[in-house]
């Protein structure tokens, strides 16, 4: 049996000294990387020959595990906001239509005489053309009259139809899925 005083050191001190700090550069540096490989490259770098769906690793490549998994966890993201955050729902029937249909009208107006002219061209080119200017100009300014109770009618139609008419998970699943980015974004 070895007792305290016979124990003696096969390398040199500087070598047990420097191993917890050579440690923790070596444990730093992989946790780096572990949280590097977690988000990045945003598409499958490398050789395709072999890989499973839903995988980070193939063959011989990596995708990072989120953007891989982004349609996965958009989902999941969603219903958890929709069930225990906020109801779509109930944020459309805050909205005051005719507060719609006035705070719209300057964005909608701008475009109106644009809008009018495409679905004219589109649908009723000879006509459309053949009309003198005033009246081309009386179409798009009776238009622009209507457009307040055209939005706030809008408005009310989506509130009574909300979620028939948009399908939040299906368009923020698709958004994350196309900007993987955005998605990193989310999680970071």
């Amino acid at each position: 049996m070895l007792d305290s005083e016979t124990i003696c050191f096969q390398y040199p001190a500087w070598k047990y000294i420097i191993m917890p700090f050579m440690s923790g550069v070596v444990g730093w540096f992989t946790n780096v990387l572990a949280l590097q490989m977690t988000f990045y490259p945003l598409e499958y770098r490398g050789i395709s020959l072999f890989r499973f769906k839903n995988q980070p690793w193939g063959f011989f490549g990596w995708q990072g595990i989120i953007p891989t998994k982004a349609e996965k966890m958009a989902r999941k993201t969603v219903k958890l906001m929709t069930t225990k955050l906020f109801n779509i729902k109930e944020i459309f029937a805050r909205l005051d239509p005719d507060t719609f249909g006035s705070v719209m009208e300057q964005g909608v107006l701008l475009l109106m005489d644009s809008i009018i002219n495409e679905v004219m061209e589109l649908y009723m080119p000879n006509v459309w053309r053949g009309l003198p200017q005033k009246v081309r100009d009386e179409v798009v300014l009776v238009a622009d009259m209507e457009c307040p109770k055209f939005l706030a009618a809008f408005m009310a139609d989506m509130q009574a139809h909300t979620e028939e008419i948009l399908d939040i998970e299906e368009m923020t699943v698709k958004a994350c899925v196309e900007n993987k980015k955005l998605l990193n974004l989310m999680f970071q």
